[in-house]
């Protein structure tokens, strides 16, 4: 659905350039409109929706609500709009993603929109950390989520996905409508670099800037401490990140296979959209590699990697690529 091309700049990426095929919802069926080269400001993805299952909603209310999360998880929970869908996540005390979700405002506290399958653990490490707090936190209830990439916000309850640096991302409560196919949201994902965990990353083993949580506003570095902050805040302020989301575009593409670059383990694939996928990889040696005029394999064929829409990392410096 969506191909991105290698970057050509040098350093820093302002625009990048990609071909797409968006799904627009035709009635019961699904139509295709071919639109051409585009850059970032242009808004490439416009009016697809998809349903997504395996979701649940966490209601945290309370008195003491907005202090318990501020303090806990790395999202900036006092400076959070009415009708937004912010990034956030629960670390380990070494500063690893321990849980990753998404947090809005409800008119009685929040709500966190969580994978399913996380959502009983999740909820149940809340209320660990609750204590005597003033905070009630409800059982997780499942929900089917619809995503709509459009211009104008959608009729109903939908609030905005702030993930997505530069295009306007609605999500809401499924009621039923026609869906599109899975794939044009895993390659709207692919091509701004959001990741998901399982697919695209095991919980304890990155840090939040592995997994672009710096990049799309799910990280604060102005608030006070929470779990994990003082590891978090000396990887960014000493530009430590190694590891990092990238698109990645070639063949038979399949999730979970190791990148190899000039022989070395580079990273892994994540979610997989036909020709495109995304990547999590270490950008020196893939740096490295493509200096020293190597490929770059998954699954043992030639990849090439961009970055993804809107980041603000580039290429590490000469001193900090592996020899």
């Amino acid at each position: 659905l969506t191909t991105v091309p290698p970057l050509r700049s040098k350093s820093k990426v302002f625009a990048i350039e990609i071909t797409c095929s968006c799904l627009l919802l035709t009635g019961f069926g699904i139509s295709y409109m071919a639109m051409q080269t585009q850059d970032l400001e242009a808004k490439p993805f416009t009016m697809p929706a998809v349903t997504l299952d395996h979701r649940s909603h966490i209601a945290i209310d309370g008195e003491e609500a907005e202090h318990f999360l501020h303090n806990l998880v790395t999202t900036d929970i006092a400076g959070l709009p009415n009708e937004e869908w912010r990034a956030g996540a629960l670390l380990t005390a070494q500063g690893k993603v321990l849980f990753a979700f998404l947090i809005a405002r409800s008119a009685t506290g929040f709500v966190v929109d969580v994978a399913a399958q996380d959502a009983a653990e999740f909820a149940k490490r809340l209320k660990f950390f609750r204590l005597r707090a003033k905070v009630a936190i409800a059982d997780p209830m499942p929900v089917s989520v619809a995503v709509v990439w459009q211009d104008a916000k959608p009729e109903g309850q939908f609030f905005r996905d702030s993930r997505f640096i530069g295009l306007d991302v609605w999500r809401g409560i499924e009621t039923g409508s026609s869906r599109a196919q899975e794939d044009a949201w895993t390659a709207l994902r692919i091509a701004y670099g959001v990741a998901e965990p399982h697919v695209d990353y095991a919980y304890s083993d990155v840090f939040p800037h592995d997994v672009n949580l710096d990049q799309i506003g799910g990280l604060s570095f102005s608030k006070g401490c929470y779990v994990g902050q003082e590891v978090v805040s000396r990887m960014h302020h000493r530009g430590t990140a190694r590891w990092r989301l990238m698109a990645a575009t070639g063949t038979d593409l399949i999730e979970k296979s190791e990148v190899i670059a000039d022989g070395k383990t580079a990273g892994a694939l994540g979610s997989v959209a036909r020709d495109a996928a995304l990547a999590l990889v270490r950008l020196d040696r893939i740096k490295s590699a493509l200096d020293r005029g190597a490929e770059v394999l998954a699954g043992g064929k030639a990849i090439e990697l961009s970055f993804p829409l809107g980041v603000q990392y580039s290429w590490p410096q000469a001193s900090e690529t592996e020899a």
